[in-house]
């Protein structure tokens, strides 16, 4: 949905800042097109769920090593871009239509736009993407948005009476009433923000029905690079922030990285993972990181933390205050991480993807298929996404001998994919 809203986004302000050249395609066709093209691109890179989403546990590792693989670089949106600017001008043949030069170039120029605004708005999250393959490797990640951020569609709300298929307006407003109701029950928005939320979405209903579409347009591209720059300089200050309390807080230790996330509609409230190595242990903890506390504290904020953990925490010997609230910590020797990789292929390829690793034994009654009644399994997973046993998050079982030799010796594992451990300074 929010990559659909910003293609719209993008064509209407194509289309009402692009001076028309009286030659080539109707004004009515050239518009359908160009939004056509616009929603088309910003979707386009995620065509490899087709092969990397297969809604089974042993599709984890293809689906946390491939999706935001190649069709998230320079190169593989480039190369999305041209193959539909070749199927719109195939399909302009078969009409027997012919576009001008102007049009040809804005079409070619919207769907370039469209697929790199796809690979900048992943990069603005946690998850991260590797954009400069093959000359960089290594994944790189904004930490600045939430996964699913409502803002942008309120901002592209200003065109809901753009839209003249009215299948499209009632998907559209029911992703905006789903917004707000989503919102508060998963409690992820406090019931003050759920309410200028709904506002605001009225609010941007009511300017779109009484401006032109050319000032609709221009008011939802400025909010959505409104909504972006906020969360990026609070992202800013948040990582200021945690560098700060790592410092202060855990002066012996060594830190390794930050993984920012902030709440929906909230750029004043952040999940923090600081991980760090303390002598010969890999250590993370898991906090809330308020910005404003004295409007809110980081005690009162929403939190990403799911009600159960597969990883094993144990309380952080570290003091609350009003800007930090602190939710569990995580620590295993080094040498344990290293040694697994030397045992178990599947761990070396999940060590390609995991930002904040974490490793743990999960018993017979939450891991279905284990080999025996009594057996416990080994999971290796990512803090990020850690849901519990029964939940939905990303982690690999590295139960059995799967990617052990026979004979208990070092396993010849081929490389996974071509992406650098993030994880790299903990593995040396």
């Amino acid at each position: 949905m929010t990559h659909t809203l910003i293609g719209l986004i993008t064509g209407e302000a194509i289309v009402h800042h692009s001076r028309p050249s009286g030659q080539g395609l109707s004004a009515p066709l050239r518009r359908g097109l160009l939004l056509a093209v616009a929603v088309i691109g910003s979707n386009a890179p995620d065509l490899d769920l087709l092969y990397t989403y297969q809604g089974t546990s042993t599709s984890t590792l293809r689906y946390v090593l491939w999706h935001r693989g190649y069709t998230h670089t320079v190169i593989g949106c480039l190369a999305l871009a041209l193959l539909l600017y070749g199927g719109v001008r195939a399909w302009l043949a078969w009409k027997n239509l012919k576009p001008s030069p102007r049009d040809c170039g804005l079409l070619l120029g919207t769907a370039i736009l469209a697929t790199a605004l796809h690979l900048g708005m992943d990069y603005l999250n946690s998850y991260g993407v590797h954009p400069f393959w093959p000359a960089e490797n290594r994944w790189t990640y904004g930490d600045a948005v939430f996964i699913i951020e409502p803002l942008y569609w309120v901002a592209a709300a200003p065109l809901f009476f753009r839209l003249r298929s009215l299948t499209a307006r009632v998907l559209f407003g029911a992703a905006l009433t789903a917004a707000v109701v989503l919102g508060a029950a998963t409690h992820l928005v406090t019931s003050t923000l759920c309410v200028m939320l709904a506002a605001a979405i009225v609010l941007s209903l009511a300017l779109g029905a009484h401006v032109t579409a050319r000032s609709a347009a221009r008011i939802s591209a400025a909010a959505a690079l409104g909504v972006t720059l906020v969360f990026v300089l609070a992202g800013q200050i948040a990582a200021r922030r945690a560098e700060a309390l790592a410092r202060s807080a855990f002066a012996g230790d060594r830190m390794l990285d930050h993984v920012l996330t902030p709440l929906p509609v909230n750029p004043i409230c952040w999940d923090l993972l600081l991980l760090e190595t303390h002598q010969d242990r890999y250590v993370a903890r898991h906090a809330t990181l308020a910005l404003a506390p004295r409007l809110l504290g980081a005690a009162q904020c929403p939190t990403l933390a799911a009600p159960q953990h597969t990883a094993p925490l144990r309380p952080v010997v570290a003091p609350d205050t009003g800007a930090v609230h602190w939710l569990g910590e995580y620590a295993l020797p080094q040498a344990d991480f290293i040694a697994l990789l030397a045992h178990h292929c599947d761990a070396a390829a999940f060590m390609q993807f995991a930002r904040a690793p974490f490793l743990a034994t999960v018993g017979p009654k939450s891991l279905p298929g284990a080999r025996s009644p009594d057996a416990a399994t080994e999971v290796l997973g990512d803090l990020r996404f850690d849901r519990g046993p029964n939940g939905s998050g990303l982690d690999v079982r590295l139960g059995g001998s799967s990617g052990v030799d026979p004979d208990g010796a070092r396993p010849r594992c081929e490389r996974a994919a071509p992406w650098t451990a993030p994880r790299a300074d903990l593995l040396r």
